[in-house]
């Protein structure tokens, strides 16, 4: 409806990607990439390796501005670790235990696998992993980190058709210098179908410092020495003993996670996920359970990249760069450019639309042999960074209630609640214009889902029964013709669908 009515236009914004068919780094990059002198970004959302699923912590500080020397990264015992209180700020990744092996409030309840249709069944846990753990920090407010787990389904086999199903929550944590407690920045949860395998030169990253060719320490993620030289690109991760290589999910196959969470995690979350259902229940007054159902859904991998000599052809990407980094530093300009291999950024597509108009003109789908990096189903959910401040924060003020959640296959998309604009809802997502084989379509699915309260909070609605034309715009300014569902209110939810739009 409209703002004092009975009509509500609901406005999904597409951009489009026109583009035609020593120790290891903790950036990672598809194989066919490594070696080749280009500078770009890598967009993969659904993807772990070494940094994302393993526990640590580390402390930075930064080169003086103007001489570019000094600063450094270190690695952490934890939190709490006096030797690295003194540095400017520190930040961590704890991932989650399975709640029968740690005693932390924080933790992995159970997981169930099924048939779309069909009652789901429990899957058995099989073992956390044995990889670097890191212990609770209790003047800083941090529970200990654990490591991920591996769950067997009951009869629900993966595309590989084995039973086996890898766990990763990752919590992240930051802290600044001179203050006694950690914030708390936000979780993913991950959950990948995943064929296993077993040796004796497998190994789990572990957190190492190491002295930069400037002379600095730099704190990493990953392997040294001898286990660095082995290569074990076909594995998603590795843990001691263990290699489990991403497989697909099987047809029509649903999976619930049940968490316990902190409850300032659980007012907003974003997702991989198709036709979810949530519910949250309060434990304590901190603690929530967290339960998520839903099908997977297959969101493209992205890269976009120029050769380093061939930079000053492409202004937005040559200002970009130059904007990274200071003097000195190892994202110096200079130096990214006289350096032979791959460089540039790992990450999600989430609030990162900036990052998309930077590389619009050179992003397609990844169409290589590096098997991390090739299009999976995936199911992933996390809480955003967005948290109601400023204008309408009192509408997220009960942290025992779930707020919302959006869900897209979209690479590129904003992870808090629309924007109300002319009477309008809008919300801007961006993708490929082609799927991988360069020639088909990329379809785009957006679903939101929020309180029907906060909703009328945020955006000044009356109670009177919502109604709505939801459309997709293009980037010229267009509107397609797409499979839709009207906005639509039930139970308390407010749903706003939009279905089988194109990028372009």
């Amino acid at each position: 409806m409209k703002k004092s009515g009975r009509l509500l236009t609901g406005i999904v914004t597409v951009l489009a990607l026109f583009v035609a068919g020593s120790a290891q780094a903790e950036v990672v990059v598809p194989n066919d990439f490594v070696t080749q002198p280009m500078y770009g970004t890598v967009v993969s959302d659904g993807t772990l390796f070494s940094n994302q699923s393993v526990s640590s912590v580390s402390a930075h500080t930064p080169p003086d501005q103007t001489t570019g020397k000094g600063g450094g990264n270190w690695v952490c015992k934890n939190f709490d670790d006096p030797a690295c209180q003194t540095q400017s700020w520190m930040d961590g990744t704890i991932i989650l235990s399975p709640c029968s092996k740690t005693t932390e409030p924080v933790c992995i309840d159970s997981l169930s696998i099924g048939r779309d249709g069909e009652k789901l069944s429990p899957a058995t846990l099989a073992f956390e992993a044995l990889s670097q753990k890191i212990p609770a920090s209790p003047l800083s407010g941090v529970p200990a980190g654990g490591s991920a787990s591996l769950w067997k389904s009951s009869g629900v086999p993966n595309a590989f058709g084995s039973n086996d199903y890898l766990v990763v929550v990752a919590m992240t944590y930051s802290k600044n210098k001179g203050t006694e407690k950690a914030i708390l920045n936000g979780f993913t949860a991950n959950v990948l179908p995943a064929q296993v395998r077993t040796g004796d030169t497998y190994y789990a990253a572990e957190s190492f410092t190491e002295t930069s060719s400037t002379g600095t320490p730099q704190a990493g993620v990953g392997w040294r020495g001898a286990r660095g030289m082995i290569n074990h690109s076909e594995c998603e991760m590795t843990t001691d003993g263990y290699c489990y290589i991403r497989e697909d999910f099987s047809p029509n196959t649903k999976v619930s996670i049940n968490l316990h969470l902190n409850n300032s995690l659980t007012g907003w979350l974003f997702g991989r996920l198709k036709t979810p259902t949530i519910s949250v229940n309060k434990i304590s007054d901190s603690i929530n359970q967290l339960t998520v159902e839903a099908l997977p859904t297959v969101v493209p991998n992205l890269v976009g990249a120029v050769v380093k000599s061939d930079l000053s052809k492409y202004p937005k990407i040559d200002n970009y760069l130059k904007g990274k980094g200071y003097p000195g530093e190892i994202e110096n300009y200079n130096r990214i450019i006289a350096s032979g291999g791959f460089d540039g950024s790992l990450g999600s597509g989430m609030n990162n639309l900036e990052r998309f108009r930077v590389f619009e003109e050179v992003l397609k789908v990844y169409s290589g042999n590096d098997s991390r990096f090739q299009k999976f189903t995936r199911w992933t959910f996390g809480s955003t960074q967005y948290d109601g401040s400023g204008a309408g924060s009192s509408c997220f003020s009960d942290k025992t209630k779930l707020v919302g959640i959006v869900t897209t296959n979209s690479p590129f998309y904003e992870s808090g609640p629309p924007k109300f604009k002319d009477d309008s809802l809008n919300y801007v997502v961006a993708g490929p214009h082609f799927d991988v084989d360069g020639k088909t379509l990329f379809s785009g699915v957006y679903d939101l889902n929020m309180r029907s309260e906060a909703a009328r909070c945020l955006y000044g609605f009356s109670s009177a029964p919502l109604k709505a034309v939801v459309s997709v715009t293009s980037a010229d300014g267009s509107n397609q013709d797409v499979q839709t569902e009207a906005l639509s209110e039930k139970d308390g939810w407010l749903h706003l669908g939009a279905y089988n739009f194109h990028f372009s």
